[in-house]
């Protein structure tokens, strides 16, 4: 019985250990919204420094709920300095749909210089 036992429980801890670590912060979505009654996650599928630090060149992935094919974007510009993506300067609060995520994007981009 303990032969038996010993190595369920410890096949139980590495399984439960496994789910407890921290998942890659690039495969968490930066933003989840909601268009039309279809929920949608915003990630930050590549992201290229440019210019020394101040400037990085990525591309967005868009993952929808419904049967719509995953969207890869074009690549885009943002300068951390500036708090512009592709020479738009970025409000600190979305006032429109057209700014909907633009925040949490510029931060997921520059991190804390954003």
């Amino acid at each position: 019985m303990k032969r038996l036992l010993l190595p369920l429980i410890a096949g139980l801890l590495v399984v439960g250990c496994q789910g407890k670590q921290s998942k890659d912060p690039a495969e968490e979505p930066f933003y989840i919204g909601l268009q039309m009654g279809v929920t949608y996650k915003m990630f930050l599928h590549e992201k290229q420094l440019i210019d020394g630090g101040i400037r990085y060149k990525f591309r967005t992935r868009v993952e929808y709920s419904s049967d719509t094919p995953t969207r890869i974007n074009d690549w885009r510009i943002a300068d951390c300095l500036k708090s512009t993506i592709d020479d738009y300067l970025v409000p600190a609060l979305s006032r429109s749909g057209v700014e909907k995520g633009m925040p949490f994007l510029i931060r997921a981009v520059c991190g804390d210089m954003g």
